[in-house]
């Protein structure tokens, strides 16, 4: 609640020491004329204030109760200042809070004020700020999961009240500890005095500081009676503290190899940026415009992101980089084709769901999905240009493929975009095709692929397997009786591989990796089925053999996911008639014996570093996973 406490008369609170005038807990940490905050508190415009902070270059967030994030609004001016968004890094919980809270800044309405304008970098491990690294530190707060940080030889483990054993190995060596000390009488979510010097005592930091301090602590008094207590070593932090931290060593700390697995993570790149999604070119500009910002411009329906797509993309993020602006894909909903000529449009490769967590893996900050309507295919090439690229997304510069076509008719193309550049001061760069195997990458391709069901084939085009989405829906319960038990999944894609048995790997909701699975596109012959169905048998750990964390064995699941994604790696056969249930349990097994076979195969490969897996070029795309 900060020191003077309202309404408290205690002698802490009426003292005249300016070191008893505490504000909320916050570090500004500063290097080479960059700053990082950790924690905007909601004193965070008088502490920018009283230090004369000119330039914020990114924040990071501890955990999401209001005493360290309600000065989160008061970032604007250095998004005004600095003509950018600030990256923020936490973790998911707080950003939930965060993004509910602070719930206009993420809506992405248009309004006639300015909101702040940031990036949310979700800390899966170690990151870089300030050119050292940063390890997250994981506590707990009460029940609440929070996040300290270290930065060279110094630590920032403030409202906390216990920390895990398996974050102690990320303390060691430190030279400054600055930890949370509420008081003397327990709190159930903060250390006491005594706790806190337990943990120095155990850490054994050169120096130590005391933060998150209640007016319970009279600061002389309590500095006194820490060195009286042999603790010579330990104060408490006050408001304008300064110290200097040594980072020379910053790359050798110490982390056992079990900790560097579960926190390692690659930050700060592709995928580390919250992707803002608008419905109109107008949003696009109330939000960004009003900061001064210009978009480096993707156009295309993107349908799949395949290696072609890829290379316009992450051409347009390392031009926006350049150019100090923000890298946008404008793309469309429903596709010009479904609207001007429904009977000849193709069958979709990808929802916008898929597409929107590929535009983010690839770097982009922004999408504009503007909803293909009548009255935008009557704007001329020159009306697209002026109104949409120019007026809205203030483009620097704008990729596109050869064959671009744009405007009423399509009557715009590549020639006639670069001659609208000249005169409206943007640059056009026109992309060639990727090839593959003497071939244009291309949607229409691997369309063919897929209806021919060579998923090896359209996976090498699209960089990464192809995947269908969708809830998990009942069944008829004929394979848990007479063969193997499968998920049922309600497909929100629209076009599907041939019918056939494939090899396949699945992501169940709310779990982060995938497991080894075998799937049946078809209707079911065997049993006299007429309706078409994909259907995924997840293999389990003992038919796994070790490898993935699914089901145990010979278990079923304790409770069906709610959604699943299923990726298709090779076709093994033909969906076909048997004779009987025990044939195709039969038949099955030796499909599940055909998948671990492939897996294996395709570890041993991923071992010796082979730069082709299964026949998809890793080092080409990004999305491979």
């Amino acid at each position: 609640m900060g020191v003077p406490t309202l309404g408290c008369p205690c002698r802490v609170c009426r003292s005249n020491d300016p070191r008893d005038k505490r504000l909320r807990p916050s570090m500004l940490l500063s290097r080479n004329g960059q700053n990082v905050v950790i924690d905007t508190t909601p004193d965070f415009r008088q502490q920018a204030l009283r230090v004369g902070l000119d330039r914020l270059d990114a924040i990071l967030l501890t955990h999401g109760h209001a005493d360290h994030i309600l000065g989160f609004d008061d970032i604007r001016p250095f998004n005004i200042r600095q003509r950018a968004a600030l990256p923020v890094y936490s973790n998911e919980e707080t950003f939930r809070i965060i993004r509910r809270v602070f719930a206009y800044v993420f809506d992405d309405k248009p309004t006639l004020s300015t909101v702040p304008s940031v990036t949310l970098n979700v800390i899966h491990g170690p990151f870089e700020l300030l050119g050292i690294p940063f390890v997250p530190v994981p506590l707990f707060h009460g029940e609440m999961e929070v996040l300290g940080f270290r930065f060279g030889r110094a630590a920032y483990l403030t409202d906390f009240s216990l920390l895990p054993d398996s974050s102690r190995p990320l303390l060691e060596g430190l030279d400054e500890l600055i930890l949370d000390a509420l008081r003397d009488i327990p709190h159930p979510m903060h250390q006491t005095v005594d706790q806190a010097l337990a943990l120095v005592e155990q850490l054994k930091p050169r120096r130590a500081w005391f933060t998150h301090i209640a007016h319970d602590l009279p600061h002389a008094e309590t500095n006194e009676r820490l060195w009286k207590m042999g603790y010579p070593h330990v104060q408490l932090a006050h408001d304008g503290l300064q110290f200097d931290v040594q980072v020379d060593e910053a790359s050798e700390i110490p982390v056992g190899q079990e900790e560097l697995q579960r926190l390692r993570i690659a930050t700060g790149g592709a995928g580390s940026t919250r992707l803002s999604t608008f419905s109109s070119s107008a949003a696009w500009a109330s939000r960004y415009a009003n900061f001064g910002h210009r978009s480096v411009l993707a156009i295309g329906n993107f349908d799949g992101i395949h290696l072609g797509h890829q290379a316009i993309l992450q051409a347009a993020v390392e031009r926006a980089h350049a150019l100090q602006a923000v890298p946008t894909a404008l793309t469309f909903d429903p596709s010009p084709r479904k609207v001007l000529r429904p009977e000849s449009a193709p069958l979709r490769l990808s929802t916008i769901a898929q597409r929107m967590e590929w535009f983010s893996a690839l770097g982009l900050e922004a999408v504009v999905v503007l909803p293909f309507t009548m009255d935008l295919a009557r704007l001329s090439p020159e009306q697209f240009v002026a109104q949409i690229l120019v007026r809205d997304l203030h483009i620097k510069a704008v990729l596109v493929g050869e064959n671009f076509r744009f405007g009423h008719n399509q009557a715009g193309d590549v020639k006639l975009l670069t001659e609208l550049g000249a005169k409206h001061g943007f640059e056009v760069v026109v992309l060639p095709p990727v090839v593959y195997r003497r071939e244009v990458v291309s949607s229409t391709i691997i369309r063919r692929e897929l209806a021919a069901g060579d998923v090896s084939h359209a996976g090498r085009l699209l960089g990464r397997p192809f995947a269908l989405t969708g809830e998990v829906v009942g069944g008829t319960g004929t394979g848990r009786r007479f063969t193997f038990p499968t998920l049922n999944l309600a497909v929100e894609q629209e076009l599907l591989p041939a019918r056939g048995v494939y090899i396949t790997r699945a992501c169940l909701d709310g779990e982060t990796r995938s497991h080894r699975s075998v799937t049946n596109i078809g209707i079911r012959p065997t049993f006299n089925g007429s309706a078409l169905s994909v259907e995924t048998h997840v293999l389990t750990a003992e038919q796994a053999a070790s490898e993935d964390a699914g089901l145990k064995p010979g278990a079923t699941f304790t409770s069906t996911p709610k959604r699943i994604e299923v990726r298709f790696w090779e076709r093994l056969r033909e969906e076909k008639k048997f004779g009987s249930p025990e044939e195709l349990r039969a038949q099955i097994s030796r499909d599940i014996a055909a998948a671990h076979k492939f897996f294996s195969r395709l570890r041993r490969f991923r071992s010796l570093h082979l730069p082709a897996v299964a026949g998809h070029d890793a080092a080409r795309s990004p999305l491979l996973r």
